[in-house]
């Protein structure tokens, strides 16, 4: 039909540019006959015009089409430069190596076995399942493991999980429950859970109860074993706000070979995640939160001083008017004033965590940690002077409630002049 369409508007054109070029004919015998001036110029006008308009309608009716040559089996661009169909499965082949590239990348990036093994065994030290239970969703999109319940028996195949005891699944059941199971075998239902649960092995044949008969599972020696031996999976698992992912935690712990700690590597990979701070895209509340992390870090390993620098780039952090850098993107994008951009400006704050937690530190400070804190800045920009550092750190040391309305008007007159 399209091919039709075509033909007959190519016709068409032809037509009417002959009629045209005929009218010209007809145009230029008026003006051979015509007696007076005024005809001989419509006449010459009106052979022109129809002319003119016949020959062009007829050019468009005779062109032929570019396109695809069907005898070179090519296919032509605008430069009529010819493209071959190995040329065109280019661009095919190309998107199928990229998504190849992108899937090695997911798997290298995935948890160890190890990794997963030891998250979903953490599950049964809150209480025993069994193999048809729902377990959490991230298994399964973050993990991989797409057959649950032949997971579930593998792991019972390694002896790392094992049928449970009746107190343990006993212990799944509400109170009311227990004393239904008491009531009805005539018992005695009073007293907490667990004097419940005493009883009722005591008095009852647990294998008549149904639960009892469901298959529950719980962790085995070997299974309590395998866990302590991979609590570091755990603390990273219940760590979210370090950001940091198992395959980046597990290839830093290969490459020390045991020579760092869980602390020492995390901390390394915390100092990496600070230092590479994309200022493009600056998160204030990240950064901060890494700090405050390392923070709590090094505390544990009881380097006090260098906890007391992580605490004080918290601080500097909050003195440099970064939380509101938002604001100069908002301006640019949608062209706001300034009266209307700071009604949005948040003040100076130091988080009082942060405060205390100094001041508890008081006797590790020392005259170089401040400089070194300075010198060490990252953020977009930092409109604290260092003065105003060591100002608001007497503050902190020798005040009951931080007061900084005086830092907040100066940075704020700062933070006004960088958006002119």
């Amino acid at each position: 039909m399209k091919k039709i369409r075509k033909v007959v508007l190519k016709v068409s054109l032809c037509f009417w540019g002959l009629i045209l070029i005929l009218g010209g004919v007809v145009g230029a015998i008026l003006v051979y006959y015509a007696r007076n001036i005024l005809t001989i110029f419509i006449g010459i006008a009106f052979s022109l015009l129809c002319l003119s308009g016949g020959i062009i309608l007829l050019h468009k009716g005779t062109k032929k089409d570019k396109g695809i040559n069907v005898t070179t089996k090519t296919i032509f661009n605008v430069s009529k430069k010819p493209i071959t169909y190995k040329e065109l499965s280019y661009p095919i082949k190309a998107k199928e190596n990229q998504n190849e590239k992108e899937k090695n990348i997911q798997e290298r990036n995935r948890p160890s076995a190890d990794y997963i093994k030891t998250i979903f065994l953490h599950l049964f030290k809150k209480h025993p399942y069994k193999e048809d239970d729902s377990f959490p969703g991230y298994f399964c999109y973050e993990y991989g493991i797409i057959n649950m319940p032949m997971y579930f028996n593998e792991l019972k195949d390694e002896g790392l999980i094992t049928l449970s005891y009746p107190e343990e699944v006993l212990g799944l059941m509400k109170v009311s429950e227990l004393k239904d199971i008491l009531s009805k075998k005539g018992l005695k239902k009073n007293g907490k859970k667990r004097e419940l649960i005493e009883y009722i092995l005591s008095h009852i044949n647990v294998n008549e109860l149904p639960i009892i008969n469901e298959k529950y599972c719980s962790l085995s020696e070997t299974g309590k074993k395998y866990i302590e031996s991979h609590h570091d999976y755990i603390v990273l698992k219940q760590h979210p706000e370090w950001g940091i992912h198992p395959w980046e935690y597990q290839n830093e712990k290969s490459k020390t070979n045991g020579a760092k700690n869980f602390n020492e590597i995390i901390l390394s990979l915390l100092n990496t995640k600070i230092l590479n701070a994309n200022m493009a895209t600056f998160d204030y509340s990240q950064l901060q939160d890494l700090y405050i992390s390392s923070y709590r870090l090094f505390w544990d390993e009881e380097c006090y001083t260098d906890a007391l620098k992580a605490l004080f780039k918290n601080v500097l952090l909050s003195l440099s008017g970064c939380k509101n850098n938002y604001l100069i993107g908002y301006k640019k994008t949608f062209k706001l004033k300034n009266e209307q951009i700071m009604k949005n400006y948040s003040p100076l704050k130091i988080d009082s965590y942060v405060a205390k937690s100094i001041c508890e530190l008081k006797e590790y400070y020392n005259e170089n940690i401040l400089p070194d804190v300075y010198k060490a800045f990252i953020g977009p920009y930092n409109l604290c002077t260092y003065e105003m550092l060591c100002e608001v750190t007497t503050l902190i040391f020798n005040s009951s409630i931080l007061k900084l309305s005086k830092y907040d008007k100066i940075i704020r007159d700062l933070f006004i002049n960088k958006l002119k």
